[in-house]
């Protein structure tokens, strides 16, 4: 397997969490010319990471991503057994793609202090809290997401939520987790296999911040 992605993006971290969960070897590039990039395109059509080349199958969007490595390498179990449990997992998940994850990448552009927008940063740290709150009332935090075991709901929030710390602190932003998430968030950072791709996924963060001071 090949797998396409660059060192800064929550979702490829989301999809190395599920590699190293189950314990899978991918050869990591980065997309050739830049994502988006003619080059890259002729490998992956739609232009975007995480991208994984399986044999002749050609896979982005995150989700699909992991939803075909749970299917094909099914141990151990990101996915619950009973079909109820599973759609409940899927739905947690797709919070995060879709109500969670963009508001956090919506602050990216406020990293460059020439264009930062404290109003703005505000705002979307109410919303981001009140999502945060949602998924409490939805999820187990027992202490994952969904209950007892590692799932899939967890491996997009904890990349996803890495970065939103590191941009609310950039930006001297006070945010603080509610204490279901910093529960859960130090269970991920001592997880032996978690922990060190977060940890390397921060200094990949950190990097980009420094970049964008100087802009």
């Amino acid at each position: 397997m090949i797998f396409y992605a660059v060192p800064v993006s929550n979702f490829c971290a989301k999809v190395e969490i599920v590699l190293t969960l189950k314990d899978l070897s991918a050869e990591v590039r980065l997309p050739p010319s830049g994502y988006g990039s003619t080059e890259y395109k002729s490998i992956v059509p739609a232009g975007t990471v995480p991208a994984l080349v399986d044999n002749n199958l050609v896979l982005s969007e995150s989700d699909s991503i992991c939803e075909y490595l749970e299917e094909k390498y099914p141990q151990p179990k990101l996915l619950p057994t009973k079909i109820e449990d599973r759609a409940r997992v899927r739905m947690l998940a797709r919070l995060h793609d879709l109500k969670v994850e963009p508001l956090i990448r919506s602050l990216f552009k406020h990293m460059a202090p020439s264009l930062r927008d404290v109003e703005f940063i505000e705002t979307t740290k109410a919303s981001l809290s009140q999502q945060l709150d949602l998924l409490i009332q939805l999820g187990d935090f027992n202490p994952y997401i969904a209950g007892e075991k590692i799932t899939l709901a967890d491996c997009g929030y904890a990349p996803s939520l890495l970065l939103a710390q590191k941009m609310f602190i950039e930006s001297t932003i006070n945010f603080t987790l509610p204490d279901e998430f910093i529960t859960w968030q130090e269970r991920l950072n001592q997880h032996s296999q978690i922990g060190p791709v977060l940890k390397r996924y921060g200094l990949a963060v950190d990097e980009w911040i420094a970049l964008k001071r100087v802009q």
